[in-house]
């Protein structure tokens, strides 16, 4: 891992669309943003955080994630996702997700992601032995 992932952020804006309403079993539950796109979309960001700072042959893979979703997200609104790294501990990153919608001054979501850095060699080997 490259130096300054320490200080990195990354981020992502999201148009709200229908097809990321709150569904289950095929059927939509609320015409809102879903905590299951809130999620992907705080993993999206936090891969943004990291990924700059990998070392060739390097690659990381999810471990953690934790999200608090606060405040429902009306579909066709823009949510601006970031991802802050605040802590790294050998091949382990932390970072705080943040959610925000309206100019972000409100609050929609806040957790941590971590992810594990290590080599392409082992991800394609646990990719192997996940598929036997």
């Amino acid at each position: 891992m490259k130096a300054g992932v320490e200080n990195s952020v990354g981020s992502i804006d999201v148009l709200v669309t229908p097809e990321m309403s709150a569904r289950l079993d095929g059927r939509e539950i609320h015409h809102v943003y879903s905590t299951f796109w809130l999620a992907y979309h705080a993993e999206v960001a936090a891969r943004r955080a990291i990924e700059p700072f990998f070392e060739k042959g390097e690659n990381a893979v999810g471990a953690e994630l934790q999200i608090k979703h606060l405040a429902m997200t009306a579909i066709g609104a823009t949510v601006h996702i970031t991802a802050r790294v605040t802590q790294v501990r050998g091949p382990v990153i932390t970072c705080a997700i943040e959610a925000r919608v309206g100019n972000k001054n409100t609050l929609v979501a806040e957790g941590i992601q971590v992810q594990v850095c290590i080599t392409d060699t082992i991800v394609q080997e646990r990719v192997k032995n996940a598929l036997r």
